[in-house]
């Protein structure tokens, strides 16, 4: 029979373990390695990590979690991923050209649950995509001289969401209505080479439903979503908006697509698209061409109108010579004279009234006296 002092002996053997993961944390940022075909994420801990690295939604496959901790434990743990496994993710870019890789992946310092010190990470490699040309000249009775060209450097682009100016700080959670600086940056080796152009935006909520705010001229479509970009610099554009959403849907996702030009030599400053204003879009309303006064609406000589008995008003005198609007009080010439009329006879009244007036309080006087 085992004695109380096993038990207590025996439960603090496994509460103790787990006591102490939950003091353990993660030091700084993890690092990332890119290579050719895997991607490996390593992570460095307060104290010796004895639990699991896995990717999510995928602990069950032994392929996407680390081994088993050593007893003795180390400050680091790390987890290795092919590119064909574990459903990582591949998205192709079109500018600049490459592939991104990315999965998320979980760090949970305990083996059967998870606590406030786990973390998941987004894990995301790019892998851009090269092109060289390479020629060659060949002459009668010379040497054939080998051409070698030297390939710039493609700037590096990113978008980003900050708080009300160019300057603010990363938005990551907005409200309706909160004002929200949209802003396209390229980075690139050499000054004055490259020019940008931000086009084809679309914002998605995640289920299908694309809305265009910008064409593939780079001019906006909604103003009451996005107006058109500025371009402060050669590489920036950016334009402030307020932030909306989807109905039913928490999560909005914006796709752009950045075009990079050599610039052209000599030149001061980089050509940006010339937009018009955009006109606000609406939604399910059937419009209407409007008709100018040099216009004529043709109708079919046999064309019935037919206007049901209920919808006629009679307009009495006032509501045929008189439009009253908000701020503005239009009149026909009619309507003009009649009141021009009326104040001239109250005007004569008013002066007849006031004169016998006068002469009555004249005349008690000099009777009195």
């Amino acid at each position: 029979m085992c004695s109380p002092l096993f038990w207590i002996a025996l439960v603090l053997g496994h509460v103790l373990p787990s006591v102490a993961q939950q003091d353990n944390g993660i030091i700084g940022d993890p690092l990332v390695d890119c290579a050719d075909s895997y991607f490996e994420v390593r992570f460095e801990t307060r104290n010796p990590f004895r639990g699991l690295v896995f990717v999510q939604d995928r602990l069950d496959d032994p392929h996407c979690r680390s081994p088993p901790a050593s007893p003795s434990g180390h400050q680091n743990a790390s987890l290795r991923l092919a590119f064909k496994e574990c459903g990582v993710e591949r998205r192709i870019s079109t500018s600049p050209r490459g592939v991104f890789l990315s999965t998320s992946v979980i760090i949970a310092f305990n083996l059967d649950y998870l606590t406030k010190v786990d973390r998941i990470y987004r894990v995301q490699c790019f892998y851009m995509e090269m092109e060289r040309r390479l020629e060659k000249e060949v002459l009668v009775k010379m040497p054939p001289p080998t051409l070698h060209t030297k390939q710039v450097p493609m700037p590096v682009c990113k978008y980003e969401v900050l708080e009300g100016s160019p300057t603010g700080k990363p938005v990551y959670y907005a409200t309706v209505g909160q004002m929200v600086y949209h802003k396209w940056t390229c980075e690139a080796e050499q000054a004055d080479t490259f020019c940008m152009v931000v086009h084809s935006c679309f914002v998605d909520d995640g289920n299908g439903e694309r809305v265009q705010l910008i064409n593939e001229k780079g001019c906006a479509l909604d103003k009451y979503l996005l107006t058109n970009l500025e371009y402060p610099t050669d590489l920036m554009a950016g334009r402030e908006a307020h932030v909306y959403k989807y109905a039913d849907r928490d999560n909005m996702y914006f796709d752009c697509q950045i075009t990079l030009r050599i610039k052209e030599p000599g030149s001061e400053y980089c050509e940006v698209p010339t937009c018009p204003d955009p006109p606000r879009r609406r939604r399910s309303h059937q419009t209407f061409p409007a008709i100018t006064a040099n216009e004529e609406l043709k109708v079919d000589e046999n064309s019935d109108f037919i206007i049901p008995h209920d919808e006629i008003v009679k307009l009495n005198w006032i509501q045929m010579n008189f439009d009253v609007r908000q701020a503005v009080l239009c009149m026909s010439n009619i309507g003009l004279g009649t009141v021009c009329f009326f104040n001239a006879v109250i005007i004569i009244i008013s002066a007849v009234i006031v004169f016998f007036s006068v002469r009555l309080h004249a005349l008690n006087t000099k009777l009195q006296c």
